[in-house]
């Protein structure tokens, strides 16, 4: 690489991180700055089909973009909270992989502020509310929620339960836009939680 092609790398990638300091407005699609959500091939579950899929959530909140990337068990006849996710202790909140947020700005989750980055969120489920953790780790396997990863924590909040009507097969996180700000909702079994996102206006 000659050395005019580093110092016009070095100034276009000034200009964009200038402009955004100056705007707060990125000409990075967000999509670029989040990254895709990648499986862990060291493990060998993702050299065959998955029995829980990798999904992918986006949203945004004011100018903030979020991604949530999860993998999505199914009930298939087993009793899940109580059961299959026994009540306070903690669970990766879906399958395999942790279950990983990325936000492209400061953003609150239900109450947590987040800055800029990476974290795996992981929850204490109890019958009535949920204590959701965020860590700054996001490399370690699924449930392996080790003293090291629980020392790079940056937060936790604790959320109520809402309990359904009809029960949800498959593990489904969603957008709910039906509010003041969106919120990420998550549906498993007969059990809600909602997390309300919050990002710069």
């Amino acid at each position: 690489m000659t050395r005019g092609v580093k110092w016009g790398m070095v100034v276009v990638i000034g200009v964009l991180v200038g402009g955004f300091v100056a705007t707060g407005v990125s000409l990075v699609p967000p999509s670029l700055l989040l990254g895709p959500c990648l499986r862990d091939w060291t493990s060998p579950v993702s050299y065959r089909p998955r029995a829980s899929p990798l999904a992918t959530v986006d949203a945004r909140a004011g100018r903030t973009a979020v991604r949530l990337c999860y993998g999505q068990p199914s009930m298939r006849g087993r009793k899940v909270f109580g059961g299959l996710v026994p009540f306070d202790s903690l669970w990766r909140m879906g399958a395999n992989e942790p279950t990983r947020f990325s936000t492209s700005g400061p953003v609150s989750v239900a109450g947590l502020v987040l800055p800029a980055g990476r974290y795996s969120l992981y929850a204490i489920p109890g019958v009535d509310h949920w204590e959701i953790f965020a860590s700054r780790s996001t490399l370690h396997w699924g449930n392996d929620i080790s003293a090291a990863v629980r020392a790079r924590e940056v937060g936790h909040v604790t959320v109520p339960v809402e309990h359904l009507a009809a029960p949800v097969e498959t593990l489904t996180i969603s957008v709910d836009s039906s509010g003041a700000t969106p919120a990420l909702q998550v549906d498993w079994e007969t059990t809600r939680i909602s997390l309300p996102l919050t990002g710069a206006p």
